[in-house]
């Protein structure tokens, strides 16, 4: 019937009243931006900064689109490869990308090939089957996971996650609905394994990278306080209109 993929409903409230000051049918797409926003955050604070050149994209919706443009505004010049089952899809992905953000966006033929250039790995799939493996991964990459989330979700393998620094960005949720819940069930990992929540990091209450060897998974699963910050720039930005 024409109608978006997603459905989504944002309320805005007066924090100090309860009143209603706006009601939203945004179907998804505030909450893209927060997410592609999380996932900028996490490249600004636990990568190598400019000497990480290559930012792999494995699945190419819309979250994928937004992970780019939210990069781009942390991390002005790299290079992208992208895959996704759908060649098309993929294909659509990287023309649409290099030409809005002008810098080169490469369709490649498997996820083992875009692992293997890339300093960066971006996963947004359904979420249920792992996409990657650790052997074809670089000493250093760092692997930010937003996938469906769910408690069947497992886009990543348990051996990654369990060899790697583990960055949530809500723990408690990353353990039932993220990628850290398959590695708690597999018994190899527990709570007390999670480095640190990404506000840690940003706050400076946890060190985030501290070497140029290490192997990092920031699992993304959005939060309560991203809708809430979405939310109020959205309605900062409408109330503001003639």
């Amino acid at each position: 019937r024409g109608l978006p993929p997603g459905a989504g409903v944002f309320v805005v409230v007066c924090a100090k009243t309860g009143a209603t000051l706006a009601v939203m049918q945004e179907n998804r797409y505030l909450t893209d931006l927060r997410t592609g926003a999380a996932g900028a955050l996490a490249v600004k604070y636990l990568t190598r900064g400019d000497q990480d050149k290559t930012i792999a994209f494995i699945g190419c919706g819309q979250i994928a689109k937004n992970m780019a443009r939210a990069s781009h505004a942390v991390k002005s010049n790299f290079e992208a490869v992208a895959f996704d089952p759908n060649r098309p899809n993929c294909e659509a992905f990287a023309s649409t990308m290099s030409e809005e953000l002008g810098l080169s966006f490469e369709a490649v033929s498997s996820a083992h090939e875009a692992c293997r250039r890339a300093d960066i790995i971006f996963t947004q799939t359904p979420g249920g089957a792992t996409v990657l493996e650790r052997r074809w991964l670089k000493p250093h990459a760092t692997i930010i996971a937003s996938g469906s989330d769910q408690p069947t979700k497992q886009e990543l393998p348990v051996d990654l996650i369990s060899h790697s620094k583990y960055v949530a960005d809500l723990t408690r949720q990353t353990a039932k609905v993220g990628e850290l819940r398959s590695a708690i069930q597999a018994g190899a990992m527990t709570i007390d394994d999670v480095h640190a929540e990404l506000g840690q990091i940003i706050n400076g209450e946890k060190p985030g990278r501290t070497s140029d060897n290490e192997l990092i998974v920031v699992d993304l699963t959005g939060t309560g306080g991203q809708d809430a910050a979405i939310g109020s720039v959205a309605w900062s930005k409408l109330s503001k209109l003639p």
